[in-house]
C-alpha cells in the first residue's frame, strides 16, 4: 500500500501545494465576509476536483456559510473537522504565501488552511485505494472557529452526534505532535457598582469600586492550580473616570479554563461564592459567568485512536507524540456530546496568530501519507466487521 500512496503522490504533490496557495492567498479575516464566500468556493471548486462535493450549510440563524460533505450519514462514520477562518484582517500586510527555504509563510498556513488540504487530499487518497466503497467519512469545514464557532456550534453538536470518531486538522503542534487533551474555556464578566464622592472633600460618602475589585481579584487569583489545569486569569480591568473622583463602576473581564468536567463544576462553584458574598467597601456585584468551550477530554477510545496514529507515523520513520494544550478546538464540542477525538492530525508549523505563521513545506506531504495510512487501519477493520 506505501508504494502504491508513493505512486499516487508523484502525480499530486505539485497540485497539493498550487492548491493550498489558492486558499492561502483569498483573504478570509473571520468578519470579511467577501473573503468567507470566496474561499468557500475555492473550496468547493477543490472538492469537486476531487470528487468530494462539499455543500453550503447553515445554522439555524442563516447569517454564514459553513461547508460540509455527507450531510445524510447519520451514524457509523468518521468526522473530518476544519475550520477556513483565519485571524489576519485586511488591514494586514500579511496577506499572501511565499516559500523561504523549507518553510511556507503565510496568513493562515498554519492555522489552519494546511489542515483543509491534508483533510481533502487524505480522503480523495484513500478513495483510490478503496475505489469501490462508500467511504464512512462526514466533512465539516466552518467559517467562525477564530469567533469561538458561535454560528456553527449547533451544527458540530446536532449533525455529529453519530461518529465513531473525529478528527480535528488543526496544525500539529511544533514538534509534530498530536492533540489529545485540550483545556474547556469560560469566560467572566465582572461588574462591580459602587458610589461616587469627591475624594478630597468627603471620600467617605463613596463606595470605592475599584478596592472592591482588589478584594475579588485576589480571591479569584487564588483559585489557580496550574499543576491540575486550572487558570483564572484575571486579565482585564476598567475604572474610575477622574483623580479626585471616588469610582463608582469598575469592570473585571477573566479567562476561566479547566482540564474537566468535574474540575469545571467545582470552579463555577467557587467563583460564584466569592461573587455572591460581600465585600469589605459593601459594592454591588454583577457577573456574568458563562462556557465558551467545553473541555476535550482523553477517554479510552480516544487514547485507542491516538495511539494508533502515531504507531502509524513511527512506522513511516516520523516520530509523533501526544500532548494537552490549553487552547480550544472543535474537537471540544464533540468530545462534550461523548465522540472520540484526536486533535492536530494537520500539518505542521508554528507561530499561528502572527505575522510569522508557517509550515514546515513537507509536512503538507507527510501528513497526509500518516492520516492516510492511518485510515485505512481503520478501515480495512470496519469493512472486515
Amino acid at each position: 500500500m506505501k508504494n502504491h500512496i508513493d505512486d499516487i503522490f508523484k502525480k499530486l504533490k505539485p497540485q497539493i501545494y498550487d492548491d493550498f496557495r489558492s486558499i492561502v492567498n483569498i483573504n478570509s479575516f473571520s468578519s470579511n465576509m467577501d473573503g468567507i464566500e470566496k474561499v468557500s468556493s475555492k473550496l468547493v471548486e477543490i472538492g469537486e476536483k476531487l470528487d468530494i462535493p462539499l455543500k453550503r450549510v447553515y445554522s439555524s440563524k442563516k447569517t454564514r456559510p459553513h461547508l460540509m460533505y455527507g450531510q445524510d450519514k447519520e451514524k457509523d462514520y468518521f468526522a473530518f473537522i476544519g475550520h477556513f477562518d483565519t485571524v489576519h484582517s485586511l488591514l494586514s500586510d500579511f496577506q499572501t504565501m511565499e516559500e523561504a527555504g523549507d518553510l511556507l509563510k503565510g496568513p493562515g498556513t498554519n492555522d489552519m488552511k494546511s489542515g483543509l488540504i491534508v483533510s481533502l487530499y487524505s480522503f480523495y487518497i484513500l478513495k483510490k485505494l478503496y475505489p469501490n466503497r462508500d467511504l464512512p467519512f462526514k466533512v465539516f469545514f466552518n467559517s467562525d472557529e477564530e469567533l469561538g464557532s458561535i454560528d456553527s456550534q449547533e451544527i458540530i453538536e446536532n449533525q455529529f452526534k453519530g461518529a465513531l470518531g473525529a478528527f480535528i486538522f488543526e496544525p500539529g503542534r511544533p514538534n509534530g505532535e498530536i492533540v489529545t487533551q485540550r483545556k474547556g474555556i469560560a469566560g467572566l464578566n465582572i461588574e462591580i457598582i459602587g458610589k461616587p464622592a469627591h475624594s478630597g472633600v468627603e471620600p467617605w460618602e463613596g463606595t470605592n469600586s475599584i478596592l472592591a475589585a482588589c478584594e475579588i481579584i485576589q480571591k479569584l487569583e487564588a483559585l489557580n492550580d496550574y499543576e491540575k489545569g486550572i487558570i483564572v486569569g484575571c486579565n482585564e480591568i476598567n475604572g474610575g473616570v477622574a483623580r479626585n473622583v471616588v469610582p463608582a463602576y469598575t469592570k473585571i473581564v477573566v479567562d476561566v479554563r479547566f482540564a474537566t468536567t468535574t474540575q469545571q463544576k467545582q470552579l463555577f462553584k467557587d467563583i460564584k461564592n466569592i461573587l455572591n458574598s460581600k465585600t469589605s467597601v459593601g459594592a454591588e456585584i454583577k457577573y456574568d459567568l458563562y462556557v465558551n468551550r467545553p473541555p476535550l477530554e482523553k477517554t479510552k477510545e480516544s487514547e485507542r485512536l491516538a495511539n494508533l496514529y502515531m504507531k502509524t507515523a513511527k512506522e513511516l520513520g516520523i516520530n509523533c507524540e501526544e500532548i494537552a494544550t490549553g487552547g480550544g478546538s472543535d474537537g471540544n464540542f464533540l468530545s462534550a456530546i461523548g465522540i472520540p477525538v484526536v486533535d492536530g492530525v494537520g500539518a505542521v508549523g508554528n507561530n499561528s496568530h502572527t505575522k510569522k505563521e508557517f509550515i514546515y513545506k513537507e509536512s503538507l506531504i507527510y501528513r497526509i501519507k500518516i492520516f492516510v495510512l492511518f485510515m485505512s487501519k481503520l478501515l480495512n477493520k470496519k469493512f472486515k466487521e
